[in-house]
This record gives structure tokens, sequence and C-alpha cells, in this order.
């Protein structure tokens, strides 16, 4: 084999560098359900069933958009390491795979960088009352446009009621409830601390509340006083996420296959990231999405238009305190699925 044609071979195994950069991407309570399939002349991205949430996310709209969060994270860090690759969608729920990495032929240039995936983080804290920039906000308009989506901006205010009673919903299914456990890590003793799941540090939580969150949510213990008022006082709990003068913004696609979810999701990491260059932090809130009493109503509240309908919900805005002074949520520790 020349060297001309052991080039392409050469940009396959070279993702293997960066698999771990790009499991930073933004996913749903932190399964990290992606997989890379290393093939002779491509890489197949897929996901493995156990990382996929149950209850949580009924529809598994949360898999594909964190799908697509990895694929295009996978892209920004294949573009600055000068790594020539392009991903061609091929969703295959059978295959359980939603496209491959090929070579190409020079790197695809990104406004993205390898900084901005490592800095980015969701902020699930209080919020300042400082306001988006209107050029911010347009901007984010036009990149949701270019990608054929959708992106509706309304008041937190507007959106309070809807996430309220979808916080009760979610906080009042026994399934997710026992999910949302499963997949928390409160304490550093935890064995999956340093691999996956939701700590105490990226939920924002003090010593106190970590310790309630793992009594609340004891199966035994919820099954007691779920009939007591306990659903209504995680709800209360969770007014800090509804409270505030901020935006609320909503990703809306006329795209209703698996597909267009999974393309929806690399639109959401280039928002987040763009928004991030600004020092502007996000609060994704998919619950209302998948909240049956609430969906319709944020459809009416954004103005959906025929064959539209919500994909991606989010708060944004300016933390209230540095997030820089709070630690760093540990991801997985060798940072990829990969097979072959």
């Amino acid at each position: 084999m020349t060297d001309t044609e052991s080039a392409p071979l050469r940009s396959i195994d070279r993702l293997r560098e960066i698999a771990g950069t790009a499991a930073r991407a933004a996913n749903a309570h932190n399964t990290q359900p992606w997989e890379l399939r290393f093939r002779a002349d491509h890489v197949e991205v897929g996901w493995r069933a156990r990382y996929a949430l149950g209850p949580s996310d009924p529809a598994h709209r949360d898999l594909r958009l964190s799908l697509g969060t990895y694929v295009e994270t996978l892209l920004i860090c294949a573009a600055e390491a000068g790594i020539p690759v392009r991903y061609e969608p091929d969703f295959d729920a059978d295959a359980a795979r939603v496209g491959r990495i090929r070579p190409d032929a020079w790197p695809a240039a990104s406004p993205r960088s390898v900084a901005d995936v490592e800095g980015r983080r969701v902020w699930r804290g209080a919020w300042s009352r400082e306001r988006i920039p209107a050029r911010v906000l347009d901007r984010a308009r036009r990149t949701a446009a270019e990608a054929g989506f959708r992106v509706a901006v309304v008041t937190t205010h507007a959106a309070r009621p809807l996430l309220v009673r979808a916080y009760h919903w979610f906080f009042g299914d026994a399934g997710i409830a026992a999910e949302l456990l499963a997949w928390a890590r409160l304490t550093p003793r935890h064995p999956e601390y340093r691999r996956d799941g939701l700590n105490d540090v990226m939920l924002v939580l003090s010593r106190a509340e970590a310790l309630a969150m793992r009594l609340f949510f004891a199966p035994a213990v919820y099954r007691l006083l779920r009939p007591l008022g306990l659903v209504r006082l995680l709800t209360a709990l969770s007014s800090g996420a509804t409270a505030g003068d901020g935006v609320v913004l909503v990703v809306l696609g006329s795209r209703t296959d698996a597909a267009g979810e999974v393309e929806a999701g690399r639109l959401v990491t280039r928002l987040w990231l763009d928004l991030f260059q600004d020092g502007i932090y996000v609060h994704p809130q998919s619950h209302v999405i998948d909240c049956p009493g609430t969906v319709d109503d944020l459809a009416r509240l954004c103005a959906a238009e025929d064959g539209e309908r919500p994909l991606v919900f989010f708060r944004a805005g300016f933390p209230a305190v540095d997030p820089a002074a709070r630690p760093r949520h540990p991801r997985r520790e060798n940072g990829e699925h990969v097979s072959g």
C-alpha cells in the first residue's frame, strides 16, 4: 500500500486520538450513549442500548439528540486536529447506527474550537438579570435556519407555568424517579462517580441537597412519601430553575423522523458553543417536551407552524456567580466507547 493509499485510513485511525475529547458532547443524564465502530475504511457512529434512557426519554428523542451532539463535536475536534473526514447520515434503528465517518479530501474549518468543547458546561445554578444581546439571539436564529430548523425565543416568565407542570409530571412518575436515582452519583464514593451519570457537582447540589435527593428517591421512601406530597415538594425545590427574567430558546423542526432529531442534536452543539463563546450558559429541560400535558402548549407558545414540533428546550443566560469557581463534573475516565 502506497502512502497516498494509506492516508485516508490514517485519518480514520486518528479519530481514536480525539474520541475522548469529543465525549464532552452534551447528552441526557450524562449517559454518553455513543459508540464508535472502526471498520476498514470508515467509522460507524452508533449507540449502546444499555446507555439509552427509558422512562426519562420515552420517545428516545434525547438519545438521538445526544448522538447528534456527539457527531458534531467529533467533527469540530477533527477539524482542529487536521483530520480530513466527513459525516454521512445513515440512520438505522436495527443496527443502532446514526451514520458513518469517512475520509475526506481536506478537514472542514469550523468557527468552534476544542477549547469551546472543553469549556462548555450546563449551568443549573442561579441566574443574573443580565440580558442576552439581540445580536446573539439573531445569530442563533440564523444558525438554526441554515440547518433547516427554527429557534423560538420566549421569556422564562411565559414558560414558567409549563416548567412547573412538567416538573410535577417528571417527579410524579415512579419509573422516571427510579431512573434518575440509577444515574445519580451524589457522592465521590460512588463507584461510577468519575465515569458517567449526574453527580452532585453537575447538579449544583450542596451536601445537604445531595443527601436529600438520595433519601427522597430511594424506592421505599419514594413509595411512602409520594401520596403524602413528595411530588409537590420536589417540584417546589426545583423552582429555582424556573425563576428569573431570562429567556428560553426552543428549537423547532418539521422533520419528524429519527434522522432529523440527530441533525437537531448537531445544531444544538453549534448553538451552545456559539453561546458559550459569548459567556452565555444553558440549562436544558427536556421534560417540558416529553410531558404529554405541556408539549402542545409549548408548541402554541412558540407559534409553531404547520408540521413543526418542539425538539429542544433550554434556558439561556448569564450565571449569577462565576461557574469557574465550581469544580468541573468529571466525565467518563476513558472518554469513549470504541469497538473494532
